[in-house]
């Protein structure tokens, strides 16, 4: 059973900068649904994301968006937190 971030299945910046590098290289932004959104502020409960977005803070590009349910439950269960 994999019980780590694989890095393989998620693209790379043109610097190098990855999904799980440290905050001060990596910009993360996740999008909730309405019902996301209301099960967080309202109920005090986690969802996942519907869309996560990466952005490398050393040269200002998007070098991955996540859309696949699969995928964004591999990052919110094992990304660094």
């Amino acid at each position: 059973m994999n019980n780590h971030l694989d890095l393989s299945l998620f693209k790379t910046s043109s610097v190098g900068t990855t999904v799980d590098s440290p905050e001060s290289d990596l910009d993360v932004n996740m999008e909730y649904s309405g019902v996301g959104w209301f099960f967080i502020t309202i109920m005090g409960t986690s969802q996942n994301p519907i869309r996560i977005e990466f952005k490398c803070l050393k040269t200002g590009e998007i070098f991955e968006t996540l859309t696949d349910k699969e995928l964004i439950k591999h990052y919110m269960t094992y990304r660094r937190v």
